[in-house]
């Protein structure tokens, strides 16, 4: 079953906290393990996979700072998530 509620909370966190984002952005397996994710959503965030995350349910709200922190485009984010397949769970 996933976890959606401990993604987004793993990526607000980031997205909030300086020492957790540079945490994250040292080692992203080590922030990883504090939360409890399943094998895919874990692969989904270390790898950035920005269309994953978001047809997991990922809000828009949360995703997108999120992909900034990594240097990731608008031109890409926007890629990434009108990706054939990735709409958004109900």
């Amino acid at each position: 079953m996933m976890s959606l509620y401990q993604v987004q909370k793993l990526i607000q966190s980031v997205n909030r906290d300086q020492n957790l984002q540079e945490k994250f952005l040292k080692s992203r397996q080590s922030l990883i393990k504090d939360f409890d994710l399943m094998p895919e959503e874990q692969e989904a965030i270390i790898k950035l996979h920005i269309g994953k995350l978001y047809k997991m349910g990922v809000h828009p709200l949360l995703l997108r700072p999120f992909s900034i922190i990594h240097g990731i485009s608008e031109t890409e984010y926007l890629s990434a998530i009108r990706e054939k397949g990735h709409t958004p769970c109900p």
